[in-house]
């Protein structure tokens, strides 16, 4: 039995394969790179490129403001149709309909990994590459050697996130991670998993499609029915087992520096953020009001929630999620990259805390304080406490 990624990129591992890509996505933060090498080229079919306005998002400078303009005008002067701005961070805004499983995703940032939740084959590329793919709809692969990861147990998102890249850390450079999903995960759980995969060093995640890719995708008017199953253990590099019984933390600065919350509660804390391209979906959005519903924020912690896309918010105001999120202290903010990757809208000061639902937690992430990640309970209860603290008498898993 061959591997998913060699299945889709049409190699066995180790081998060095050109293959086709099925779509590009481009974003404002990173898509000035290719500018100035683009700038006589044409694009070999701008109908497969996206290109998303999400981290300057609106511009809170002269300069990024400056860079919105330029990705505008390269947009039109290529023919790409597909521009979105101000709707929804890029990776969700791309598992919306434009990554289809067995596909190839180029993206323009690591966290291209995501769109290996529905089965595709996201990869993350630097300026040069993209630049070549966007001339001529190629790349070239080393096929990567699989670890499969086995999801006995959990339901959170984050936590298994997080207890994978405890076992995992650096272990899946240029590595491709395939879960088999025995816990009946949720594609809201399953991005979230694919994206956090990109701190392992993988050049891609995969989840196979099976009758929850369906469901997905169906929502956005995708027959999409084909499955396939895991690869044989026997033909990947290693098997992890997961199992997730108590909510889970990064504590600075790694990701994979992983602890059980029950372990650092009580240590202050100045910020709670929900949100970034790991988080902030429907069911992000369940969890914290199921938590804060009636209850007020400390007066000493700043709260901000942020939607993954446009849609995602539309749906909360449908289920009245806003309103009771609003009345018990928090900011919600548009969505985009904004917090996360310390760009605005809720940099840190030295010598403070955040607890947050993102991917990342290195120095500098938010500013110069220090980031903790942990699941949407978890950051919801903190902010009412003002402390890290676990959700009172709820089952995490």
């Amino acid at each position: 039995m061959s591997t998913l990624p060699e299945r889709i990129l049409g190699g066995e591992e180790g081998e060095y394969v050109v293959a086709e890509v099925h779509r590009v996505m481009l974003h404002d933060g990173n898509a000035p790179l290719i500018f100035d090498d683009m700038e006589d080229e044409d694009i070999w079919d701008p109908d497969r490129v996206t290109s998303v306005v999400d981290h300057f998002c609106p511009p809170s400078t002269v300069e990024r403001a400056g860079f919105v303009k330029r990705l505008r005008e390269f947009v039109k002067d290529k023919g790409i149709s597909d521009h979105v701005e101000f709707q929804g961070i890029c990776h969700q805004l791309m598992c919306e309909g434009r990554s289809l499983p067995g596909e190839i995703v180029a993206g323009i940032d690591s966290h291209s990994t995501t769109y290996g939740a529905l089965g595709a084959f996201g990869v993350g590329f630097g300026a040069s590459d993209t630049v070549e793919i966007l001339k001529t709809g190629k790349t070239w692969f080393k096929v990567p050697e699989t670890i499969r990861v086995d999801i006995l147990k959990g339901s959170s998102g984050t936590d298994i996130a997080l207890a994978m890249l405890r076992e995992i850390e650096y272990r899946g450079n240029y590595r491709s991670l395939e879960f088999n999903d025995e816990a009946g995960l949720d594609m809201d759980a399953r991005l979230t998993i694919c994206n956090m995969a990109a701190e392992t060093g993988a050049k891609a995640a995969l989840f196979p499609p099976d009758e929850c890719t369906s469901e997905y995708l169906s929502e956005f008017g995708i027959k999409q029915h084909r499955s396939y199953t895991t690869s044989d253990p026997e033909r990947c590099v290693d098997v992890i087992s997961i199992s997730v019984d108590d909510p889970l933390a990064a504590v600075p600065h790694k990701p994979y520096n992983v602890k059980t919350v029950s372990s650092i509660e009580g240590k202050t804390i100045d910020q709670v953020f929900i949100g970034s391209c790991a988080s902030g979906r429907i069911s992000d959005l369940r969890d914290a009001v199921e938590v804060l519903k009636g209850r007020k924020v400390h007066p000493d912690i700043r709260l901000l929630i942020t939607p993954a896309s446009n849609r995602i918010l539309n749906e909360a105001l449908k289920e009245d999620l806003i309103r009771p999120l609003i009345k018990a202290g928090a900011v919600i903010l548009n969505p985009s990259c904004g917090p996360c990757p310390g760009i605005d809208k809720g940099l840190l000061a030295e010598g403070e805390r955040c607890i947050t639902t993102q991917n990342r937690n290195y120095p500098g992430r938010m500013g110069p304080g220090e980031v903790f990640i942990a699941n949407s309970k978890v950051c919801a209860q903190s902010a009412i406490d003002g402390v890290i603290s676990l959700p009172g008498g709820v089952d995490e898993t």
